[in-house]
Protein backbone atom coordinates (compact mmCIF):
# COMPACT_ATOMS: atom_id res chain seq x y z
CA UNK A 1 0.00 0.00 0.00
CA UNK A 2 1.38 3.40 -0.93
CA UNK A 3 0.38 6.63 0.70
CA UNK A 4 1.23 9.85 -1.13
CA UNK A 5 3.66 8.02 -3.44
CA UNK A 6 5.78 6.66 -0.59
CA UNK A 7 6.16 3.13 0.78
CA UNK A 8 3.52 2.01 3.24
CA UNK A 9 3.18 4.40 6.16
CA UNK A 10 2.93 1.45 8.54
CA UNK A 11 6.44 0.29 7.55
CA UNK A 12 7.85 3.58 8.89
CA UNK A 13 5.94 3.84 12.15
CA UNK A 14 7.17 1.85 15.15
CA UNK A 15 4.46 -0.44 16.54
CA UNK A 16 3.84 1.72 19.61
CA UNK A 17 3.39 4.84 17.52
CA UNK A 18 1.18 2.92 15.09
CA UNK A 19 -0.99 1.85 18.00
CA UNK A 20 -1.21 5.46 19.12
CA UNK A 21 -2.22 6.60 15.65
CA UNK A 22 -4.87 3.89 15.47
CA UNK A 23 -6.13 4.77 18.96
CA UNK A 24 -6.22 8.47 18.03
CA UNK A 25 -8.09 7.88 14.76
CA UNK A 26 -10.63 5.56 16.36
CA UNK A 27 -10.97 7.83 19.38
CA UNK A 28 -11.54 10.87 17.17
CA UNK A 29 -14.12 8.95 15.15
CA UNK A 30 -15.91 8.00 18.36
CA UNK A 31 -15.76 11.59 19.64
CA UNK A 32 -17.20 12.94 16.40
CA UNK A 33 -19.97 10.35 16.59
CA UNK A 34 -20.84 11.44 20.12
CA UNK A 35 -21.17 15.04 19.00
CA UNK A 36 -24.16 14.09 16.85
CA UNK A 37 -25.94 12.15 19.58
CA UNK A 38 -28.24 14.27 21.73
CA UNK A 39 -27.66 13.66 25.44
CA UNK A 40 -30.51 12.01 27.32
CA UNK A 41 -31.50 14.32 30.15
CA UNK A 42 -33.45 12.83 33.09
CA UNK A 43 -36.50 14.94 32.29
CA UNK A 44 -37.55 17.01 29.29
CA UNK A 45 -37.21 20.26 31.18
CA UNK A 46 -39.18 23.17 29.71
CA UNK A 47 -37.23 26.38 30.41
CA UNK A 48 -39.84 28.57 28.66
CA UNK A 49 -42.67 27.32 30.88
CA UNK A 50 -40.69 27.97 34.06
CA UNK A 51 -39.50 31.43 32.95
CA UNK A 52 -43.07 32.42 31.99
CA UNK A 53 -44.09 31.49 35.54
CA UNK A 54 -41.48 33.81 37.04
CA UNK A 55 -38.66 31.34 37.70
CA UNK A 56 -35.25 32.98 37.17
CA UNK A 57 -32.10 31.16 36.04
CA UNK A 58 -30.61 31.69 39.49
CA UNK A 59 -33.59 30.02 41.19
CA UNK A 60 -32.51 26.64 39.79
CA UNK A 61 -28.84 27.28 39.05
CA UNK A 62 -28.13 28.70 42.50
CA UNK A 63 -24.33 28.51 42.36
CA UNK A 64 -24.09 30.87 39.41
CA UNK A 65 -23.78 33.95 41.64
CA UNK A 66 -21.68 32.51 44.45
CA UNK A 67 -19.51 29.72 43.03
CA UNK A 68 -17.29 28.89 40.10
CA UNK A 69 -19.83 26.24 39.01
CA UNK A 70 -23.40 27.25 38.20
CA UNK A 71 -24.79 23.99 39.65
CA UNK A 72 -27.56 21.90 38.15
CA UNK A 73 -30.81 21.61 40.10
CA UNK A 74 -31.25 18.76 42.57
CA UNK A 75 -34.43 16.75 42.80
CA UNK A 76 -35.01 18.35 46.23
CA UNK A 77 -35.03 21.78 44.63
CA UNK A 78 -37.58 20.63 42.03
CA UNK A 79 -39.76 19.00 44.67
CA UNK A 80 -39.87 22.33 46.51
CA UNK A 81 -42.36 23.45 43.85
CA UNK A 82 -43.57 20.14 42.40
CA UNK A 83 -44.38 18.03 45.47
CA UNK A 84 -48.01 18.17 44.40
CA UNK A 85 -49.06 18.18 40.75
CA UNK A 86 -49.23 21.63 39.19
CA UNK A 87 -49.94 20.25 35.71
CA UNK A 88 -50.71 16.91 34.11
CA UNK A 89 -47.16 16.70 32.70
CA UNK A 90 -45.51 13.28 32.63
CA UNK A 91 -42.18 15.06 33.19
CA UNK A 92 -43.47 16.65 36.39
CA UNK A 93 -44.65 13.22 37.56
CA UNK A 94 -41.21 11.79 36.75
CA UNK A 95 -39.65 14.33 39.16
CA UNK A 96 -41.92 13.09 41.96
CA UNK A 97 -41.12 9.46 41.09
CA UNK A 98 -37.37 10.10 41.22
CA UNK A 99 -37.73 11.95 44.54
CA UNK A 100 -39.92 9.20 46.07
CA UNK A 101 -37.28 6.62 45.12
CA UNK A 102 -34.64 8.68 46.94
CA UNK A 103 -32.73 9.16 43.70
CA UNK A 104 -31.20 12.21 42.08
CA UNK A 105 -31.79 13.79 38.69
CA UNK A 106 -28.69 12.82 36.73
CA UNK A 107 -28.37 15.82 34.46
CA UNK A 108 -25.90 15.62 31.58
CA UNK A 109 -23.68 18.69 31.71
CA UNK A 110 -23.35 20.07 28.18
CA UNK A 111 -20.34 22.31 28.62
CA UNK A 112 -16.99 21.18 29.94
CA UNK A 113 -13.72 22.97 30.41
CA UNK A 114 -10.32 21.34 30.24
CA UNK A 115 -8.82 20.48 33.63
CA UNK A 116 -6.18 23.23 33.29
CA UNK A 117 -8.80 25.92 32.64
CA UNK A 118 -10.52 27.79 35.44
CA UNK A 119 -13.86 29.37 34.59
CA UNK A 120 -15.91 31.11 37.27
CA UNK A 121 -19.62 31.66 36.75
CA UNK A 122 -19.63 33.96 39.78
CA UNK A 123 -16.95 36.16 38.21
CA UNK A 124 -18.86 36.42 34.92
CA UNK A 125 -22.41 36.75 36.32
CA UNK A 126 -22.18 38.44 39.72
CA UNK A 127 -19.07 40.55 39.08
CA UNK A 128 -19.19 41.29 35.32
CA UNK A 129 -23.02 41.20 35.18
CA UNK A 130 -23.12 39.19 31.94
CA UNK A 131 -26.60 37.87 31.17
CA UNK A 132 -26.87 34.07 31.04
CA UNK A 133 -27.92 34.29 27.37
CA UNK A 134 -24.50 35.74 26.47
CA UNK A 135 -23.09 32.20 26.62
CA UNK A 136 -26.11 29.93 26.92
CA UNK A 137 -28.31 31.49 24.26
CA UNK A 138 -32.06 32.15 24.50
CA UNK A 139 -32.79 29.40 27.07
CA UNK A 140 -35.90 31.31 28.18
CA UNK A 141 -37.45 30.20 24.87
CA UNK A 142 -36.40 26.54 25.08
CA UNK A 143 -39.31 24.12 25.46
CA UNK A 144 -37.06 21.05 25.66
CA UNK A 145 -33.54 20.44 26.88
CA UNK A 146 -30.85 21.56 24.46
CA UNK A 147 -29.15 18.75 22.57
CA UNK A 148 -25.80 20.53 22.54
CA UNK A 149 -24.04 23.48 24.08
CA UNK A 150 -25.16 26.79 22.58
CA UNK A 151 -21.61 27.93 21.93
CA UNK A 152 -18.44 25.95 21.42
CA UNK A 153 -15.99 27.36 23.91
CA UNK A 154 -12.41 27.76 22.85
CA UNK A 155 -9.61 30.11 23.72
CA UNK A 156 -10.58 32.22 20.70
CA UNK A 157 -14.18 32.43 21.97
CA UNK A 158 -13.07 33.60 25.40
CA UNK A 159 -10.46 36.07 24.12
CA UNK A 160 -12.97 37.45 21.61
CA UNK A 161 -15.55 38.04 24.33
CA UNK A 162 -12.99 39.68 26.62
CA UNK A 163 -11.90 41.96 23.76
CA UNK A 164 -15.51 42.78 22.88
CA UNK A 165 -16.24 43.76 26.50
CA UNK A 166 -12.81 45.43 26.91
CA UNK A 167 -11.84 43.15 29.80
CA UNK A 168 -8.38 41.98 30.80
CA UNK A 169 -7.37 38.70 29.17
CA UNK A 170 -4.35 37.78 31.32
CA UNK A 171 -3.37 34.14 30.66
CA UNK A 172 -3.05 33.41 34.39
CA UNK A 173 -6.68 34.34 35.03
CA UNK A 174 -7.87 31.19 33.23
CA UNK A 175 -4.86 28.89 32.84
CA UNK A 176 -3.99 27.25 36.14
Amino acid sequence: MKLFGSPSLLNHIPYAAGGFVLFFVLGAAGFVGLQHTAPKQPIAFNHAKHVSNGVACTDCHAGVQTQAKATLPSVDLCIGCHQVALTNSAEEERVRTVAAAGQELNWVQLTQTAPHIFFSHRRHVAVAHLPCAECHGPMEQATKPPDRAFRVFSMATCIGCHQQHRVNADCNDCHR
